[in-house]
């Protein structure tokens, strides 16, 4: 109302400024003809309301990703049709359109069946809040971004239907090394999940190419509880590509979610090793990225007092003489901790090299960003203002290039978190402890880790294979579950969305506007008006 308040503020303004406060009986209807000209004038320019203003009709946003049918109901057709009479309802109660999300946005109607690889609700989010719509959202729960409900416009629903589930056991994570020796045994890591409805018992069957190498009952499992296996693998000594597949057996509600398989090549040189006398989360965490990004198997080495080593997996001694042999022979070798423990490191390493030299516990450096180095497109991303703080020690000679920088309290003392030296063989130096903070963080922290320790990997190891370059493709490494080809939307999950309203942004404010291409008419009144004043002003002699 305040609009149309300034309005008649302005057009009896313009009446006293032509006829005065005083109006004469003769001029009282030009006088009331110019308030209304100029209040008409005033309101088409304010564009002020023409009536109360009303709810504007939401939009219905379906989940079409295909962890619907990952619940475990004998009948996935009619769990789907009742999703879909759920939207059909929402629409003759009112909804405006139907938008469809999941891996991707795109309009409506609701598909024959759900099967998109991705739960993203952030571009529906976006567009809603483009034009101020409400949204109501259909869904089983499982979306990959929840957080970004809360941003939606005030009156959005979230709807999760209640459907029923069957008894169902996932394969989550199926673990095992890209590469290994030939004659060594290696470990792999399995990880079952439950849906909501439990688990019954069942059996457990491990085999490389197509030979079974183990089989074990696995016990029933209560909604949405984890079991973790680990499995020893004998590695056969012949120099081949192995194919690792691990089921479920009998096969349950959903077979889709019962297997997995991997890839497993088997050398008799390793394509890379890494060394750690000082063991500690970093070098863990770093060796997991390693081995995602080398094609072929990778050795790890631990020193866990002076003169003790083991190496990493399963833990058995070995002689140092051994550890040395590798590090001598290897194309990429990683130095983590004391890496002047077998001499000066760059003459007794053939290959590429990476020295990790953690220093003593200091004050905080924050990285700001990166140098003028190789490795600026694979960390374009990389959110550096958001990341938990490091332990940098001071290079004694500068690098080639300074792939990332830091600075101590982000204000001053500037030092290099990774310097690289491109020469007849390439080495990276990182006198860095505390990046496993990031790691720990997970999110967008835990990617940078991935980012900046694969990229590292992928430069220094000049003969990287098709695997390991497409491993960058998102500043991160080819995870286990990439590789085998695990789908996040096919494991159950619990719903990461409650049902109710939600979203404190702003609604699309659709009272009627005077400048509205309906209301032509006020325009028009206000010209007869002010030709009917000019008209009387003549009459009564007034110019």
């Amino acid at each position: 109302m305040i609009l149309w308040f300034l309005s008649i503020a302005t057009g009896l303004s313009l009446a006293a400024l032509a006829y005065g406060l005083r109006v004469g009986a003769s001029a009282r209807v030009p006088a009331a003809l110019r308030v209304l000209v100029g209040t008409l004038a005033a309101a088409l320019l304010f564009d002020a309301p023409l009536g109360p203003a009303r709810a504007p009709r939401p939009w219905v946003g379906l989940d079409v990703s295909a962890s619907w049918r990952a619940a475990g109901s004998s009948s996935d057709s009619a769990r789907w049709a009742a999703v879909r009479g759920t939207v059909d309802s929402l629409v003759a109660a009112g909804a405006d359109s139907v938008l469809l999300f999941g891996d991707s946005l795109r309009p409506g109607p609701a598909p024959a069946s759900p099967s998109d690889g991705a739960s993203r609700i952030g571009p529906l989010v976006e567009a809603a809040l483009a034009v101020g719509r409400p949204l109501l959202v259909v869904t089983d729960g499982q979306l990959d971004d929840p957080e970004r409900v809360a941003r939606l416009p005030r009156g959005s629903r979230v709807l999760l239907p209640d459907l029923p589930a069957a008894a169902d056991a996932a394969v989550a994570s199926f673990d095992v090394p890209g590469g290994a020796l030939g004659g060594d045994t290696i470990p792999s890591r399995i990880v079952l999940k439950a849906g909501a409805a439990g688990a019954a018992a069942t059996r457990a069957r491990l085999t490389l190419d197509g030979r079974e190498i183990a089989a074990l009952p696995v016990a029933a499992l209560a909604p949405f509880e984890e079991r973790e296996l680990r499995i020893a693998v004998p590695v056969p000594a012949q120099d081949a590509t192995r194919r690792l597949a691990f089921a479920l057996e009998p096969g349950d509600a959903v077979p889709r979610n019962d297997s997995a398989r991997a890839e497993l090549v088997v050398s008799g040189a390793a394509a890379a090793v890494f060394v750690s006398s000082a063991p500690d989360q970093d070098a863990r965490f770093a060796l997991a990225v390693l081995r995602g990004t080398r094609h072929g198997p990778v050795q790890g080495f631990w020193r866990v007092a002076a003169g003790q080593w083991r190496t990493d997996g399963a833990m058995r001694v070995v002689a140092e003489a051994a550890v040395r042999s590798a590090v001598a022979s290897a194309p990429l070798v990683v130095l983590h901790g004391d890496t002047a423990l077998f001499g000066a490191p760059r003459p007794l390493v053939r290959g590429a090299l990476v020295l990790i030299a953690p220093p003593a516990p200091a004050e905080d450096y924050y990285t700001t960003g990166t140098g003028d180095s190789p490795l600026v497109a694979a960390l374009a991303g990389v959110p550096w203002d958001s990341l938990p703080p490091l332990d940098v020690a001071p290079l004694r000679t500068a690098p080639q290039f300074s792939a990332v920088v830091a600075r101590r309290a982000r204000r001053m003392d500037e030092r290099v978190v990774v310097g690289l030296d491109d020469g007849a063989r390439r080495v990276a130096v990182v006198p860095v402890s505390g990046l496993w903070r990031w790691r720990l963080r997970g999110g967008r922290s835990a990617d940078a880790f991935d980012a900046v320790w694969g990229s590292i990997f992928d430069w220094v190891g000049a003969d990287r294979s098709r695997a390991s370059r497409a491993s960058r493709a998102s500043g991160g490494v080819v995870g286990a579950d990439e590789r085998v080809g695990i789908s996040p939307e096919w494991v159950p999950r619990r719903p990461s969305v409650a049902a109710g309203a939600v979203g404190d942004g702003a609604p699309l404010n659709l009272a009627p506007r005077a400048r509205g291409a309906s209301f032509w008419w006020l325009a028009a009144i206000a010209l007869v008006a002010i030709c009917a004043e000019w008209l009387l002003r003549r009459r009564i002699g007034l110019r």
